[in-house]
């Protein structure tokens, strides 16, 4: 599941990624952080959710507020194991989105472009 949530990310249109302290990576699109994978084990796995999806989430064992990031609505997956890899997907690709649709017009439109090319 690491592995491929890792490809998932990085295969999204406009995506650009950054390594930071503590072996992790970080996925951004429009320079906005959607994404972040601990490169060591466990392996967790945090990233943005809908108000809607963030309390189910935290009620589910396993899944935490992330520390400093919990009331923009960020979820931590403690292990990689916690969540099947296609319900994993799901939650990525909505956090991509949710962090889409507040660049400016003109990235949302550019990206939308590739996104459809590359389809």
């Amino acid at each position: 599941m690491f592995d491929n949530a890792l490809d998932f990310c990085q295969s999204l249109p406009a995506v650009t990624t950054e390594k930071k302290w503590d072996n992790e990576l970080r996925f951004f699109v429009g320079e906005k952080l959607f994404c972040m994978i601990s490169l060591d084990p466990p392996y967790r796995v945090s990233f943005k959710c809908s108000t809607s999806h963030y309390h189910k989430l935290i009620a589910r064992p396993g899944i935490i507020p992330m520390p400093h990031l919990a009331r923009y609505h960020w979820v931590q997956l403690k292990q990689q194991d916690i969540m099947p890899g296609a319900e994993l997907e799901q939650f990525l690709h909505e956090a991509y989105d949710l962090i889409l649709e507040t660049l400016p017009p003109y990235e949302q439109e550019a990206i939308r472009k590739q996104r459809s090319i590359s389809a």
